[in-house]
């Protein structure tokens, strides 16, 4: 089986791509081809970023095969993701589906008490909207006072300053 390197090579050439410096610098935009050169050492594996930068900017590449070397290079229309995802046993779901209807009595049970929690706040806020007109109305006065006492001490001042 071709290491991982030989295959990248195989991109490289396929992508029209001179050699690898060139497919780091202009194909993955990357500052400098060491990312890639440190490959070459059978020891050293790819890192996840380097694998993502492949597929995210040559789509068509099977990242599958670059990793394993299995299948083809080229992903074809049957290849997909859908592929590596199964769908749960059917065992699964007659196992949990008291579980799973009990959450969803809880899930509803908590909607409801949130539902009631928010009244009663509205609820206090408007009692507390209907304390404030009271003092809104106290605190006007008590301005209007501190108005007049204002204008007595001008008033005031005025005249002494006149004897």
């Amino acid at each position: 089986m071709q290491d991982f390197f030989k295959r990248l090579l195989q991109v490289v050439n396929y992508q029209g791509f001179k050699n690898i410096n060139d497919f780091a610098l202009n194909g993955l935009k990357y500052d400098s081809s060491s990312k890639l050169n440190r490959l070459r050492d059978e020891k050293n594996k790819p890192s996840v970023e380097i694998l993502l930068d492949i597929a995210h900017n040559f789509p068509k590449v099977n990242i599958h095969w670059l990793i394993t070397g299995k299948g083809s290079m080229l992903l074809t229309k049957d290849d997909n993701l859908i592929h590596f995802i199964q769908e749960p046993e059917e065992k699964y779901y007659t196992e949990n589906k008291e579980q799973i209807a009990q959450r969803f009595a809880t899930l509803k049970e908590n909607i409801l008490l949130k539902e009631d929690i928010i009244k009663t706040l509205k609820e206090k806020i408007e009692v507390q909207e209907k304390q404030l007109v009271p003092l809104e109305d106290i605190i006007e006065k008590l301005e209007n006072r501190i108005h007049s006492l204002e204008q007595f001490t001008v008033i005031a001042k005025e005249k002494l300053d006149i004897k």
